[in-house]
Protein backbone atom coordinates (compact mmCIF):
# COMPACT_ATOMS: atom_id res chain seq x y z
CA UNK A 1 0.00 0.00 0.00
CA UNK A 2 2.94 2.02 0.78
CA UNK A 3 4.13 1.65 -2.31
CA UNK A 4 1.33 2.56 -4.36
CA UNK A 5 0.46 5.47 -2.80
CA UNK A 6 4.16 6.61 -3.81
CA UNK A 7 3.53 5.74 -7.08
CA UNK A 8 0.65 7.51 -7.24
CA UNK A 9 2.32 10.89 -5.85
CA UNK A 10 4.79 10.97 -8.62
CA UNK A 11 1.64 10.11 -11.13
CA UNK A 12 0.29 13.31 -9.92
CA UNK A 13 3.60 15.12 -10.38
CA UNK A 14 4.20 13.84 -13.73
CA UNK A 15 0.29 14.09 -15.18
CA UNK A 16 0.20 18.14 -14.39
CA UNK A 17 3.20 18.64 -16.31
CA UNK A 18 2.16 16.08 -19.14
CA UNK A 19 -1.72 18.36 -19.50
CA UNK A 20 0.38 21.60 -19.94
CA UNK A 21 2.63 19.82 -22.55
CA UNK A 22 -0.42 18.31 -23.68
CA UNK A 23 -2.34 21.19 -24.25
CA UNK A 24 0.15 23.20 -25.90
CA UNK A 25 0.77 20.55 -28.58
CA UNK A 26 -2.76 19.75 -29.14
CA UNK A 27 -3.15 23.93 -29.69
CA UNK A 28 -0.91 23.60 -32.79
CA UNK A 29 -3.41 21.49 -34.10
CA UNK A 30 -6.79 22.96 -36.19
CA UNK A 31 -9.45 20.73 -34.56
CA UNK A 32 -12.00 23.02 -32.81
CA UNK A 33 -12.87 22.21 -29.07
CA UNK A 34 -10.20 19.87 -28.80
CA UNK A 35 -10.06 20.44 -24.86
CA UNK A 36 -13.72 19.27 -24.57
CA UNK A 37 -13.22 16.01 -26.80
CA UNK A 38 -10.25 15.59 -25.05
CA UNK A 39 -12.26 15.07 -21.81
CA UNK A 40 -14.75 13.58 -23.12
CA UNK A 41 -12.49 11.02 -24.38
CA UNK A 42 -10.85 10.59 -20.50
CA UNK A 43 -14.59 9.79 -19.78
CA UNK A 44 -13.92 6.45 -21.08
CA UNK A 45 -11.26 5.92 -19.05
CA UNK A 46 -10.97 7.88 -15.35
CA UNK A 47 -13.89 8.99 -13.48
CA UNK A 48 -16.18 11.45 -14.09
CA UNK A 49 -15.54 13.78 -10.69
CA UNK A 50 -11.96 13.87 -11.81
CA UNK A 51 -12.73 15.68 -15.02
CA UNK A 52 -12.52 19.28 -13.95
CA UNK A 53 -9.65 19.21 -12.84
CA UNK A 54 -8.14 18.01 -15.88
CA UNK A 55 -10.47 20.45 -17.88
CA UNK A 56 -9.67 23.30 -16.06
CA UNK A 57 -5.67 22.46 -16.72
CA UNK A 58 -6.55 22.02 -20.16
CA UNK A 59 -8.46 24.89 -21.08
CA UNK A 60 -6.11 27.37 -19.53
CA UNK A 61 -2.86 26.12 -20.77
CA UNK A 62 -4.37 25.25 -24.32
CA UNK A 63 -2.48 28.18 -26.93
CA UNK A 64 0.18 27.95 -29.10
CA UNK A 65 2.91 28.94 -27.14
CA UNK A 66 6.41 27.36 -28.02
CA UNK A 67 7.77 28.43 -24.35
CA UNK A 68 5.01 26.62 -22.92
CA UNK A 69 5.61 23.65 -24.94
CA UNK A 70 9.18 23.27 -24.48
CA UNK A 71 8.91 23.79 -20.25
CA UNK A 72 5.88 21.52 -20.48
CA UNK A 73 7.77 19.13 -22.44
CA UNK A 74 10.72 19.25 -20.54
CA UNK A 75 8.87 19.33 -16.85
CA UNK A 76 7.13 16.18 -18.27
CA UNK A 77 10.42 13.91 -18.60
CA UNK A 78 11.65 15.27 -15.25
CA UNK A 79 8.11 14.42 -13.49
CA UNK A 80 7.30 11.29 -15.08
CA UNK A 81 11.08 9.91 -15.10
CA UNK A 82 10.56 10.51 -11.28
CA UNK A 83 7.48 8.20 -11.47
CA UNK A 84 8.88 5.76 -13.37
CA UNK A 85 12.37 5.77 -10.75
CA UNK A 86 9.58 5.07 -8.17
CA UNK A 87 8.09 2.25 -10.08
CA UNK A 88 11.36 0.61 -10.90
CA UNK A 89 12.37 0.80 -7.35
CA UNK A 90 8.83 -0.95 -6.06
CA UNK A 91 9.09 -3.93 -9.16
CA UNK A 92 12.44 -4.58 -8.15
CA UNK A 93 11.27 -5.13 -4.32
CA UNK A 94 8.39 -7.33 -5.91
CA UNK A 95 10.32 -9.42 -8.52
CA UNK A 96 13.44 -9.53 -5.42
CA UNK A 97 16.23 -7.97 -7.27
CA UNK A 98 17.32 -5.85 -4.53
CA UNK A 99 18.20 -1.85 -5.17
CA UNK A 100 18.06 -0.81 -8.64
CA UNK A 101 21.83 0.09 -9.02
CA UNK A 102 23.00 3.57 -9.19
CA UNK A 103 21.26 6.20 -9.42
CA UNK A 104 23.05 7.47 -13.21
CA UNK A 105 21.91 3.71 -14.13
CA UNK A 106 18.49 3.98 -12.52
CA UNK A 107 17.71 7.85 -14.03
CA UNK A 108 18.75 6.88 -17.85
CA UNK A 109 16.69 3.41 -17.60
CA UNK A 110 13.62 5.83 -16.63
CA UNK A 111 14.05 8.36 -18.82
CA UNK A 112 14.09 5.24 -21.43
CA UNK A 113 10.84 3.91 -20.10
CA UNK A 114 9.22 7.36 -20.17
CA UNK A 115 10.02 8.37 -23.81
CA UNK A 116 9.12 4.29 -24.34
CA UNK A 117 5.78 4.76 -22.80
CA UNK A 118 5.24 8.41 -23.87
CA UNK A 119 5.46 6.98 -27.87
CA UNK A 120 2.81 4.40 -27.02
CA UNK A 121 0.52 6.73 -25.70
CA UNK A 122 0.74 9.02 -28.21
CA UNK A 123 -0.34 6.15 -30.48
CA UNK A 124 -3.17 5.49 -28.21
CA UNK A 125 -4.54 9.12 -27.79
CA UNK A 126 -4.05 9.71 -31.71
CA UNK A 127 -6.36 6.53 -32.69
CA UNK A 128 -9.03 8.04 -29.79
CA UNK A 129 -8.45 11.33 -30.89
CA UNK A 130 -8.95 10.68 -34.48
CA UNK A 131 -12.34 9.20 -34.13
CA UNK A 132 -14.35 6.66 -35.41
CA UNK A 133 -14.87 8.33 -39.00
CA UNK A 134 -11.27 8.78 -39.34
CA UNK A 135 -11.80 5.92 -42.01
CA UNK A 136 -14.07 7.59 -44.30
CA UNK A 137 -11.81 10.62 -44.41
CA UNK A 138 -9.05 8.63 -45.53
CA UNK A 139 -11.06 7.35 -48.20
CA UNK A 140 -12.51 10.46 -49.42
CA UNK A 141 -8.58 11.78 -49.64
CA UNK A 142 -6.40 9.34 -50.57
CA UNK A 143 -9.17 6.58 -51.86
CA UNK A 144 -7.92 3.91 -49.59
CA UNK A 145 -9.68 0.03 -49.89
CA UNK A 146 -12.91 0.20 -47.94
CA UNK A 147 -12.58 -2.17 -46.03
CA UNK A 148 -10.08 0.22 -43.98
CA UNK A 149 -13.67 2.23 -43.11
CA UNK A 150 -15.77 -0.45 -41.47
CA UNK A 151 -12.59 -1.96 -39.60
CA UNK A 152 -11.04 1.60 -38.33
CA UNK A 153 -14.18 2.20 -35.67
CA UNK A 154 -12.60 -1.23 -34.09
CA UNK A 155 -9.17 -0.94 -35.12
CA UNK A 156 -8.80 2.61 -32.62
CA UNK A 157 -9.91 0.57 -29.68
CA UNK A 158 -7.25 -2.34 -30.55
CA UNK A 159 -4.68 0.31 -30.59
CA UNK A 160 -5.91 2.12 -27.58
CA UNK A 161 -5.85 -1.31 -25.30
CA UNK A 162 -2.65 -2.73 -27.25
CA UNK A 163 -0.90 0.70 -26.65
CA UNK A 164 -2.17 -0.03 -22.40
CA UNK A 165 -0.72 -3.70 -22.88
CA UNK A 166 2.66 -2.67 -24.18
CA UNK A 167 3.13 0.19 -21.73
CA UNK A 168 2.76 -2.35 -19.05
CA UNK A 169 4.68 -5.09 -20.53
CA UNK A 170 7.42 -2.04 -21.58
CA UNK A 171 7.54 -1.11 -17.15
CA UNK A 172 7.96 -5.03 -16.50
CA UNK A 173 10.40 -5.83 -18.60
CA UNK A 174 12.69 -2.79 -18.55
CA UNK A 175 11.91 -2.10 -14.35
CA UNK A 176 11.77 -5.24 -13.11
CA UNK A 177 15.70 -5.87 -13.24
CA UNK A 178 15.89 -9.27 -14.12
CA UNK A 179 16.50 -11.05 -17.64
CA UNK A 180 13.45 -12.33 -19.06
CA UNK A 181 11.72 -11.84 -22.31
CA UNK A 182 8.86 -9.02 -23.47
CA UNK A 183 6.26 -11.91 -23.89
CA UNK A 184 6.82 -13.56 -21.02
CA UNK A 185 4.98 -9.83 -19.21
CA UNK A 186 2.16 -10.12 -21.25
CA UNK A 187 0.02 -12.00 -18.26
CA UNK A 188 0.91 -9.47 -15.75
CA UNK A 189 0.11 -6.68 -18.00
CA UNK A 190 -2.99 -7.99 -19.03
CA UNK A 191 -4.43 -8.55 -15.57
CA UNK A 192 -3.50 -5.33 -14.62
CA UNK A 193 -5.13 -3.12 -17.56
CA UNK A 194 -8.58 -5.70 -16.70
CA UNK A 195 -7.98 -4.23 -12.99
CA UNK A 196 -7.39 -0.72 -13.91
CA UNK A 197 -10.48 -0.80 -16.04
CA UNK A 198 -12.75 -2.56 -13.52
CA UNK A 199 -11.78 -0.92 -10.65
CA UNK A 200 -12.30 2.72 -12.44
CA UNK A 201 -15.46 1.42 -13.25
CA UNK A 202 -16.54 0.88 -10.07
CA UNK A 203 -15.37 3.71 -8.34
CA UNK A 204 -17.20 5.61 -11.13
CA UNK A 205 -20.33 3.47 -9.99
CA UNK A 206 -20.13 4.35 -6.17
CA UNK A 207 -18.99 7.88 -6.80
CA UNK A 208 -22.28 8.56 -8.84
CA UNK A 209 -24.73 6.07 -6.64
CA UNK A 210 -23.31 6.43 -3.02
CA UNK A 211 -20.70 9.47 -2.79
CA UNK A 212 -21.39 13.33 -1.82
CA UNK A 213 -17.71 14.32 -1.63
CA UNK A 214 -19.02 17.63 -3.12
CA UNK A 215 -20.84 18.13 -0.02
CA UNK A 216 -18.13 16.77 2.07
CA UNK A 217 -15.08 18.47 0.85
CA UNK A 218 -16.79 21.46 -1.89
CA UNK A 219 -13.50 22.07 -4.39
CA UNK A 220 -11.26 19.65 -3.05
CA UNK A 221 -13.28 16.88 -4.01
CA UNK A 222 -11.95 16.53 -7.71
CA UNK A 223 -8.51 16.53 -6.01
CA UNK A 224 -9.27 13.60 -3.65
CA UNK A 225 -11.06 11.45 -6.53
CA UNK A 226 -8.30 11.76 -8.56
CA UNK A 227 -5.47 11.08 -6.06
CA UNK A 228 -7.61 7.59 -5.19
CA UNK A 229 -8.03 7.01 -8.97
CA UNK A 230 -3.79 7.29 -9.46
CA UNK A 231 -3.57 4.95 -6.61
CA UNK A 232 -5.78 2.25 -8.26
CA UNK A 233 -3.71 3.07 -11.13
CA UNK A 234 -0.51 2.11 -9.16
CA UNK A 235 -2.07 -0.85 -7.56
CA UNK A 236 -3.47 -2.35 -10.67
CA UNK A 237 0.54 -1.98 -12.28
CA UNK A 238 1.77 -3.82 -8.73
CA UNK A 239 -0.72 -6.34 -9.08
CA UNK A 240 0.19 -7.35 -12.43
CA UNK A 241 3.86 -7.57 -11.11
CA UNK A 242 2.98 -9.79 -8.54
CA UNK A 243 1.26 -11.87 -10.64
CA UNK A 244 4.28 -12.53 -13.56
CA UNK A 245 6.05 -13.11 -10.27
CA UNK A 246 3.87 -15.99 -8.80
CA UNK A 247 3.50 -17.53 -12.59
CA UNK A 248 7.11 -17.47 -12.73
CA UNK A 249 7.48 -19.26 -9.42
CA UNK A 250 4.67 -21.64 -10.44
CA UNK A 251 6.39 -22.32 -13.75
CA UNK A 252 9.91 -23.30 -11.98
CA UNK A 253 8.69 -25.23 -9.78
CA UNK A 254 7.17 -27.78 -12.20
CA UNK A 255 10.30 -27.59 -13.97
CA UNK A 256 12.21 -28.59 -11.37
CA UNK A 257 9.50 -31.29 -10.12
CA UNK A 258 9.76 -32.38 -13.85
CA UNK A 259 13.46 -32.53 -13.61
CA UNK A 260 13.55 -34.59 -10.65
CA UNK A 261 11.23 -37.26 -12.30
CA UNK A 262 13.18 -37.45 -14.59
CA UNK A 263 16.21 -37.86 -12.62
CA UNK A 264 14.46 -40.67 -10.30
CA UNK A 265 13.96 -42.65 -13.71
Amino acid sequence: MTSSAALAFYFLMSLLPFLIFLASALALLPIPHLATRMVKLARHFAPAETMPVMESMLTSTMRSSGKLLSAGFLLTIVAASNAFAAANQSLHTIFEKGTPGSFWKSRMKAISITFAIGGLTTVALSAMLLGPHFGQILEHIFGINHKVVWIWPVMRYVLAVGGALASLEMIYYMGSGRSHSFGKQLPGAFFAVLVWFSSSALLGIYLRRFAYLNAMYGALASFIVLMIWLQITAIAILLGAELNVALAKVKNSLENSTGEAVRDR
